[in-house]
């Protein structure tokens, strides 16, 4: 009887790990787990409903985002909140404000900033890059800026494109932030280290 279970387990196995990728519980890359650790850095645990988040925002630990910012504005949120941690929200301010010296008086769009596990969950339903693991957005120091939506205008414009990515790979450099370009989203997600 024990050969049996374990001649079964054997068969089973592959099929079993195979089962679990599929429906979308896949392991963690080196780059995310890092992007992640720097998230949780910052001293919020993980945001797991609107309740947990606005403890934070009471106790001054995740502030609001101006909705329009110098060389950005904030998106209509539907699956986050806006709020990051303080030295996530500076570092929004000296993203655009470089940005702006770079290119003169542009300003990009921010799609997403902070977001509970209930969001993730519901964003998970429509948009199939949302990742199933614990997300960086749930720890109030991730950012998402679209690279096709500048002044106003939903359009690819390759010149600002560059010069917001020049901007942020400045900032990778000095080690403020950890950055990836999101082909499907069209955005940069940006994590404040």
């Amino acid at each position: 009887m024990v050969r049996f279970v374990l001649f079964l387990l054997i068969i089973l196995f592959p099929y079993l790990i195979f089962s679990q990728n599929r429906k979308g519980v896949t392991p963690p890359t080196k780059e995310y787990v890092a992007h992640l650790k720097a998230a949780q850095s910052h001293g919020i645990t993980h945001l797991k409903d609107k309740k947990v988040l606005n403890n934070y925002v009471s106790k001054g630990k995740l502030v609001k985002v101006k909705q329009r910012g110098y060389g950005y504005r904030l998106d209509n949120f539907t699956h986050s909140h806006p709020y990051l941690v303080s030295k996530a929200n500076r570092t929004l301010s000296d993203i655009a404000r470089e940005f702006v010296k770079k290119t003169g008086q542009n300003f990009f769009v921010v799609t997403s900033l902070t977001r509970t596990e209930a969001d993730q969950n519901r964003l998970r339903r429509v948009n199939v890059n949302a990742s199933s693991n614990d997300s960086s957005h749930s720890f109030g120091a991730a950012i998402d800026i679209s690279y096709v939506r500048f002044n106003h205008k939903k359009q690819p414009n390759q010149k600002l494109e560059k010069q917001l990515e020049d901007v942020l790979k400045q900032f990778q450099k000095s080690r403020k932030i950890y950055f990836v370009k999101e082909r499907i989203n069209k955005c940069f997600h940006i994590i404040v280290r």
